[in-house]
């Protein structure tokens, strides 16, 4: 993903919610610090002339207007590019930057981070050097807020990668006002998409305002527990810390710890949390809900539970046990039978004229009995029961729709029905289910698109798919009416017609994107897929994460594997290494002119490659290269870029064959030369290998105690700031250096060794893998290997070593498990040196369909 992908404007409804967030952080911050520079700023968003507002907030700042003016070009520049040349050019004629007297005032660099920061360009690039080259020099009082602000906008865009550092210098430079800025920054944080980074950072934070003593705030916890951000290790530490803290969960945090646990499964925890907002009402005078009755429930006798919208989430801690989802469901419709309760679940029991009960912000409605989304919260137990044949599972569907009046579907009982249709691979069925939702006249939402897109590709019918997700993500659509709806749209081979909720672009997000990559990588077009990471911003405004980068790895080796098993493909790969090597139609180049008229051409490409029924001859060709050594160079530079201080971490090993010359045939002998030199000298090669392990054992390259210089947190070229690999995604490359021809087996030490900078927990999968790939170069002759493992040079047995004190230093406060749990075991190498040869195979990549 290079740079000139990045500078499509946002769309304007893609920025409301960043305008928003924005706007709230502005006027908490004006309540928290009664500083005038908060009202300042917000006028600044627009340009005007120095009307008699905008001279009042001056006069309170104690800002002139020759000041005003002087720095007025900077900014109300068109952009932040913009803005950062006006400033460059003026910290060329203005003095340097003192204590008293910082070059840049604060209520610029603030007003530019808050006002101008409208592109994934903006963010990653312009807003990180504006950040980190003016913290150093603006005032103590302002530097946590411009972290908070830009914070906000790295989130706006899910470009994590920076942010270790930006929570190192939060921590450093957070002194005063504590309690509102460290509240502040995690709100800010918990903006970002779920990921264990991001979860992570919070508990960083978390884990300092403890030895801080600084309190967690009620709405921190809530912002903390939005099911977009939390993951459920930050949960079970926030409850913990509340119960610690002696905090009373409000009615809303027992929402969302039941919400939270019931998403995952956690039947055990949902279930103490329902008896808890059973408790809380009885307190409160409210009607509880109905609840899991028990033997020894202490609570029948005093509690006489009703439907309640608490029943319909603990239903979906049920997803994976569906005799119990509909045991709970049938004792609901029983309970309905017998009785309906006088008064909704938000009304009081009983009232008293002098002390009402306390008002309490449990559901926003009333429910009064079994509704659809009971209904629909039973049937994902019954997709997900691996047991239930597809035509049990429509059978279920459509004698519920007969029999029952309340089982009218809705958008989520669809996507429900067609989630549990696609893992059981029926494409047909899953066809006629989706034609029929459409037909409905139901608005789609951003689950029932993703669902349609994997359908329609996995059916056979790519072209349909693509042209779905341009139907949402082109924004002139959003301009060509105003009214509700979208006018509706007719697909190019479909009889069916669409009808659009009318902000459809800000529902194309990486995870829709990263759905319909997995499914044309099932299909086998992996041409496709290059073709939309070059202008994935171009063409959806969105950023790739880890899973997509995931997804990219698997593709390109997928793609060389498809080229090797024919003629055509072969003489495609074997003309690269020509001197004269031909351009192949196949490879896929970036753009650089971004406007609608190349989107429209790259747009109407795409469409032609996926509208024929064969895909090409040749697929592993990308931009000119290779596909696996194209797709090596993103990953390599996306690390060295996202974090510049990897270019200094060396390999803790080296291979005993240099690269390509595995199966050279004088390699035995070069082996026995080898061993015989290095034995004589192993205690050299010892002490250089401790040399090399210290260089490449930084561990986490920015502590509380050691911050990172503020030149290596900007990105170099060649970054993706939106991607923070995951363990996964270091396996997927890992596979990619050991399958590629020729291997790059001998890079996997160093790739191992970025893990451990990165602090990247590694599983036990991944080490495994990694350790039999390594053999492949690093392992001598049975007869040499054993005398090199006797003489303590077996660069193998340093490997091994190098990973056990690895995962040992982690130990279970980062891995959260034993040693003896990472560590690769003789069984794990016997199932990983299986796994390598079924990837060798013909058929490794090619699911059935």
């Amino acid at each position: 993903m290079q740079a000139s992908v990045v500078r499509r404007n946002a769309g304007p409804q893609q920025l409301v919610r960043l305008h928003k967030r924005t706007r709230a952080y502005l006027n908490v911050a004006r309540a928290a610090t009664s500083d005038p520079v908060w009202n300042l700023i917000q006028r600044l968003r627009w340009d005007s002339d120095v009307d008699e507002w905008t001279r009042r907030a001056l006069r309170r700042c104690g800002i002139s207007r020759d000041d005003y003016l002087q720095w007025k070009p900077a900014v109300f520049s068109p952009s932040l590019r913009v803005a950062l040349h006006i400033l460059d050019v003026r910290s060329t004629v203005l003095p340097s930057a003192t204590d008293d007297n910082p070059t840049v005032p604060p209520w610029v660099l603030l007003a530019l981070a808050c006002h101008k920061v409208r592109t994934p360009s903006d963010a990653q690039d312009h807003l990180l050097k504006l950040t980190f080259g003016n913290i150093d020099a603006v005032q103590a009082q302002y530097k946590p807020p411009l972290l908070v602000i830009t914070t906000l906008s790295l989130a706006h865009f899910g470009i994590i990668a920076p942010m270790r550092p930006l929570v190192d210098l939060f921590l450093r430079h957070t002194t005063e006002s504590c309690l509102f800025h460290f509240n502040a920054f995690l709100h800010a944080l918990s903006s970002f998409a779920r990921s264990e980074e991001a979860a992570n950072l919070a508990l960083t934070i978390l884990e300092t305002m403890t030895s801080r003593q600084i309190p967690l705030q009620l709405h921190t916890y809530r912002s903390l527990m939005t099911d977009r951000f939390v993951t459920l290790q930050l949960t079970k530490y926030l409850r913990a810390r509340m119960a610690h803290e002696g905090v009373v969960p409000t009615a809303d945090h027992l929402e969302a710890y039941l919400r939270i646990f019931s998403n995952h499964g956690a039947i055990h925890e949902a279930g103490q949390y329902l008896r808890a907002i059973q408790e809380y009402c009885a307190k409160h005078s409210l009607t509880p809900p109905h609840g899991p009755r028990t033997n020894h429930d202490r609570l029948d006798a005093e509690i006489q539970g009703a439907i309640h919208p608490a029943d319909t989430l603990y239903l979906k801690s049920l997803q994976n046990d569906r005799a119990s989802a509909f045991h709970y469901l049938h004792n609901l419709l029983q309970l309905e039978g017998q009785k309906r309760p006088e008064a909704s679940s938000l009304q009081p029991v009983t009232t008293h004229a002098r002390h009402p009960p306390a008002p309490t912000t449990f559901w926003g409605g009333s429910k009064r009995s079994v509704d659809i989304y009971d209904w629909t919260t039973a049937l994902v137990s019954a997709a997900n029961d691996r047991k239930i044949a597809t035509s049990a599972l429509l059978r279920l569907f459509e004698n519920a729709r007969a029999k029952t009046k309340v089982f009218r579907p809705t958008i989520a009982t669809y996507t429900v029905l067609l989630r549990g249709l696609i893992w059981r691979r029926s494409y047909n069925d899953a066809l006629r289910i989706w034609n029929e939702l459409v037909d409905s006249g139901l608005s789609l939402d951003r689950k029932a698109l993703t669902v349609g897109v994997q359908i329609l590709t996995r059916s056979g019918r790519p072209q349909d798919a693509f042209y779905l997700l341009d139907l949402f993500s082109d924004g002139r659509s959003l301009q060509s009416s105003k009214s509700t709806l979208v006018p509706t749209m007719s697909s190019p081979s479909l009889d069916t017609r669409i009808r659009l909720s009318r902000r459809t672009s800000p529902w194309i997000n990486i995870i829709v994107i990263n759905e319909f990559l997995v499914s044309l990588l099932r299909i086998g077009r992996p041409d496709i897929i290059f073709k939309i990471w070059d202008n994935m911003t171009l063409l959806y405004g969105v950023l790739p994460d880890d899973v997509t980068m995931n997804i990219l790895l698997k593709s390109a080796l997928l793609a060389v594997k498809m080229d090797r098993e024919s003629v055509r493909g072969s003489v495609a790969h074997f003309a690269l290494q020509t001197p004269f090597p031909r351009r192949w139609a196949t490879s896929s180049s970036v753009l650089e002119d971004t406007g609608d008229g190349k989107r429209a051409v790259v747009v109407k490409d795409i469409m032609s490659a996926v509208g024929t029924s064969e895909r090409p001859s040749v697929v592993g060709i990308w931009r000119g290269r290779t596909a696996t050594d194209v797709a090596r160079d993103i990953f390599r530079s996306m690390v060295l870029g996202n974090w510049p201080p990897t270019q200094h971490v060396k390999a803790p090993v080296s291979a005993v064959r240099p690269p390509g010359k595995e199966g050279a045939p004088i390699a035995p002998i070069l082996e026995l030369a080898k061993s015989l030199v290095v034995g004589l000298s192993h205690t050299a090669v010892t002490t250089t290998s401790q040399k090399g392990k210290v260089a490449g054992d930084g561990g986490r390259y920015s502590t509380i105690h050691d911050f990172p210089n503020q030149t290596e947190s900007i990105p170099g070229p060649g970054a993706i700031p939106s991607v923070h690999p995951s363990s996964s995604t270091f396996l997927a490359y890992i596979k990619l250096l050991g399958l590629s021809s020729p291997s790059y087996a001998h890079e996997i030490p160093l790739t191992l060794a970025w893990m451990r900078h990165l602090s990247i927990p590694p599983t036990r999968q991944v080490l495994s893998i990694a350790l039999v790939f390594w053999a492949e170069v690093g392992l001598r002759g049975p007869i040499f290997e054993e005398w090199a493992e006797k003489g303590g040079y077996s660069e193998y047995g340093r490997l091994e070593s190098w990973i056990a004190e690895w995962v040992g230093g982690l130990g279970e406060d980062v891995l959260k498990q034993d040693v003896e749990d990472v560590r690769p075991t003789e069984e794990d190498i016997c199932k990983a040196i299986w796994a390598v040869a079924r990837m060798r195979d013909n058929n490794f990549g090619r699911k059935a369909r």
